[in-house]
């Protein structure tokens, strides 16, 4: 599934859309590869990429609810916490199986949920509060 970004999929914050984006690039870039039968090297990078993204864009947003004293910083980083566990257990089948075809639709699967289910409703919603902080 091709994600295309659109203002509708911003938070409204430009370190975190920016971050969003380049998550977008890559899912985009494992399902051209898929399609293409080439998805072995290109989920290899996706994982390596995901480990560095979840310290980085995860701190960025939890130095944000922490600073501005976000009211759902505690369920909010419990999804991260989860998403976290899931990396780690593909990683962990990557080490063991390889880049097999399961790995890589467990990957591409994790990243349409976690698109679909915390970029849109989570992320947007941190946002919303942190523009009105900002903003002040």
């Amino acid at each position: 599934m091709r994600l295309q970004w659109s203002q509708d999929c911003s938070v409204g914050i430009e370190e975190i859309d920016g971050q969003h984006k380049e998550l977008f690039n890559r899912i985009n870039s494992l399902d051209s590869a898929m399609k293409q039968g080439k998805a072995k090297k290109e989920v290899l990078g996706l994982i390596e990429f995901l480990d560095e993204y979840v310290i980085t864009h995860f701190g960025t947003e939890e130095k944000h609810m922490a600073d501005y004293d976000y009211p759902g910083y505690s369920l909010h980083k419990t999804k991260h916490n989860w998403f976290k566990k899931e990396i780690s257990g593909i990683r962990k089948k990557l080490e063991i199986d390889g880049a097999t075809p399961q790995v890589t639709i467990l990957s591409n699967n994790l990243l349409i949920h976690w698109f679909s289910n915390h970029i849109r409703t989570t992320d947007m919603a941190l946002g919303l509060f942190l523009k009105s902080k900002i903003e002040k």
